[in-house]
């Protein structure tokens, strides 16, 4: 099978416990092409003699579908065998819960053979019904093992966020609006305190665009942030434009932003900026030009001609700190960087494997870290020696690893070298502590000759909660920054509520009312307009899932309920800058407006 189609298919031994012997992990991931999807109409009907328990095949889409078996028999993606024999199994939850690779819970596939247990440990699995395994000690055991080992696999990340990075494009468009009304909300909320009526509106320095947890210094710092997060601050704030939660990088690609202080004039009192990246990617080269009231700043990854893909995915974090005269605290704005291959591009050269290898190397991205109590850290080695001279009984080349820790040392497993790639697996050990470092030496033993290599590993802390002094909001809950109301057939004909100043209809789309002294802006969705009806009767009519029916009704309501806010923001502006507000649009006109948005969203919708 090509590599599009099987993205990854690989071995994994580990030990379970000291003294519970090993079990091997193989792990597929298979390509979206692999998905079965027949064209609309082509199902086959059920036979007319089936009875009615009798379990039917079923069209399923997933790319692992035709792996499993049918619904009504157990759909488990990762099966634990004995003796060839499934024994036990789990569903995809597994792989959302506990691994959070939820992009590849569709394509994802795990077989573990336990026959490495002895025989009493798996004694002590093996129920006398032999449906499931006991979930005892043993159990607990083993699930910690397979979930270790998996969590921290390079190569299933690298997929997640290429999986991630390829739907990124898709959402682009949705997340744009729930953004700019997520700002509506939080910019409107944290500028209605209860003395305030409906009528008043956040301004531009009420606007919340920070990320929460960026304050991990012990130094006193200022960041953008909700008021959830830290203490009261003073201006100014460093953010950016356009404001990326993620920066991703693609190699030869430029991506480009401005980081600027909020207000702007406060550029004029700077001091001096720094920009570093934590790890330190020597790759990546950064091109600043400073402009009137802020700095432009460029990124490109320059991949070297020999770059190992093994390397892939690249994270790092941005971190942005800028002085200002008059003012103690740092300002400092924080984004996650993450650089990931280019999806399509010519086959690199690959190494011509030998009977007589010469080398043997590290690939991963380092420093290596283990992370205390976390998941294995897979270290990834390459040499040009063929497959076969590790095979046999006994084989001509064999490999050791050894440790040296200040400590204790660790557990390591290498995996069978396939095209000359192979892993090293390390068990985060109890008894390692924070800022040890251990050396860990890779040999290749074979006939009169011996090739090694070596590397460090760094033992930090895993994330622990960080104290922050918080405001906690007291007393009643605050209004909310709108009212909106959703319209039936049957309030049409409420003489208190009409439509741009004409009754409702199935015409109209949706209107909204100025906020007043006693009531916020209120925008109004009319759920039964025939143009909404007729396009949920097309999708009940294609049997589409009833979560996809309401997560496309919902995107239609967010981008009407936003455009009539819109409008709202531009008759008001309108008004204050016209004596008259005789160039204000008329109710007529927003009308046709939302009418004409409706439309096109229906269309768009049903072409895509």
């Amino acid at each position: 099978m090509t590599r599009d189609l099987v993205p990854l298919d690989k071995s994994l031994d580990t030990r379970v416990n000291d003294s519970y012997g090993t079990i091997t992990i193989r792990v597929v991931v298979l390509g979206k092409e692999m998905a079965s999807s027949p064209a609309p109409g082509t199902e086959d009907p059920a036979p007319a003699d089936a009875s009615s328990d009798e379990a039917l095949p079923e069209v399923d889409k997933r790319p692992v579908s035709t792996f499993l078996e049918e619904p009504k028999r157990g759909r488990q993606v990762c099966v634990f065998l004995i003796n060839g024999q499934r024994q036990h199994g789990w569903d995809n939850q597994f792989i959302m819960r506990d691994l959070e690779l939820k992009y590849l819970r569709n394509r994802m596939l795990v077989v573990v053979d336990c026959d490495g247990l002895k025989p009493e440990i798996i004694a002590e699995l093996m129920q006398g019904s032999r449906n499931q395994f006991y979930e005892g000690k043993v159990y607990s055991a083993l699930e910690s093992r397979v979930l270790a080992t998996l969590k921290g696999d390079p190569d299933l990340h690298r997929l997640e966020e290429e999986a991630e990075d390829a739907i990124s494009s898709l959402q682009a468009g949705d997340e744009a609006v729930k953004a700019a009304l997520d700002q509506l909300i939080d910019a409107h909320h944290d500028a209605a305190p209860h003395v305030q009526h409906g009528h008043t509106q956040a301004g531009d320095a009420s606007r919340q665009e920070g990320g929460e947890g960026t304050l991990i210094q012990s130094q006193n710092v200022i960041v953008e942030g909700p008021a959830s997060t830290g203490s009261l601050g003073t201006d100014p704030v460093l953010q950016l434009r356009p404001d990326f939660g993620t920066i991703r990088l693609k190699p030869k690609e430029i991506r480009r932003f401005a980081i600027y202080p909020k207000p702007d004039h406060a550029w004029r009192n700077l001091e001096s900026m720094t920009l570093t990246f934590d790890p330190p990617v020597k790759e990546l080269q950064v091109t600043r030009t400073t402009q009137i009231t802020g700095e432009d700043v460029s990124l490109i990854f320059a991949e070297p001609e020999d770059f190992d893909d093994d390397e892939y995915p690249i994270e790092a974090t941005l971190r942005v700190i800028a002085t200002f005269k008059g003012l103690q605290e740092p300002r400092m704005a924080e984004r996650r960087v993450v650089i990931t291959p280019r999806k399509k591009g010519p086959p690199k050269l690959k190494t011509p494997l030998q009977d007589d290898p010469t080398f043997i190397k590290v690939t991963s991205r380092q420093p290596i870290k283990i992370l205390i109590g976390g998941p294995d850290v897979h270290v990834k080695l390459r040499w040009d020696g063929k497959d076969s001279l590790v095979a046999g009984d006994p084989p001509q080349w064999s490999f050791r690893v050894s440790c040296e820790s200040p400590s204790v040392e660790p557990q390591t497993f290498l995996t069978r070298p396939v095209e000359g790639r192979l892993e090293l697996l390390i068990q985060s050990a109890q008894g390692l502590k924070a800022g040890e470092q251990l050396k860990f030496d890779v040999e290749a033993v074979g006939p009169g000759k011996t090739l090694a290599t070596a590397f460090l590993a760094d033992v930090v802390e895993p994330p622990t909660p960080r104290k922050l002094t918080a405001k906690l909001p007291g007393g009643a809950q605050r209004r909310p920054p709108y009212h909106l109301i959703y319209l039936n057939r049957e309030q049409w004909h409420d003489a208190n509520l009409n439509c741009f100043g004409t009754p409702w209809s199935g015409l109209e789309a949706g209107s909204f009312e100025p906020p007043n002294t006693k009531s916020a802006l209120t925008i109004f969705i009319n759920q039964d307009m025939d143009l909404v009806s007729s396009y949920r009767d097309s999708l009940l009519a294609r049997k589409l899932a009833e979560t996809t029916i309401q997560q496309r009704i919902n995107k239609y309501t967010a981008h009407v309920a936003f455009h009539l806010y819109q409008m709202y923001q531009k008759s008001k502006l309108m008004e204050a800058q016209q004596s008259g507000a005789t160039d204000a649009p008329s109710e007529s006109l927003m009308r046709d407006e939302i009418r004409r948005v409706a439309h096109t969203l229906i269309k768009l919708m049903e072409v895509t």
